[in-house]
């Protein structure tokens, strides 16, 4: 059984680009460590001879698309009003990507 600890949370904390607080490992680490044994229960359950089921629902299953209507666009002055933050005819956000800086 994989076991998920301080090690494995501190890359995940690395590869997302995220700081958990001393309050946050724990549960998160319960978590994601019922996850994992939920995951290798799945794992033992026997397949062979299932066939694949397509929807969970009964009756009129549907795959969930629709139809593909072309609409007018969003109106690009009214839509930068509402935004929070804009520049010219950009919207302006944080920044997620640091510059080079390895974490």
């Amino acid at each position: 059984m994989s076991k998920i600890d301080r090690d494995v949370i501190r890359h995940l904390e690395r590869l997302a680009r995220i700081d958990l607080g001393p309050d946050e490992v724990e549960p998160i680490t319960e978590q994601l460590n019922r996850i994992v044994a939920l995951v290798e229960r799945l794992r033992g359950v026997e397949v062979e001879g299932v066939a694949p089921t397509r929807a969970m629902s009964h009756g009129d299953a549907t795959d969930g698309l629709r139809d593909d209507i072309v609409t007018p666009p969003l109106d690009r002055g009214t839509v930068l009003e509402q935004a929070p933050d804009a520049s010219g005819e950009f919207f302006r956000v944080p920044r997620v990507i640091s510059r080079g800086e390895e974490s």
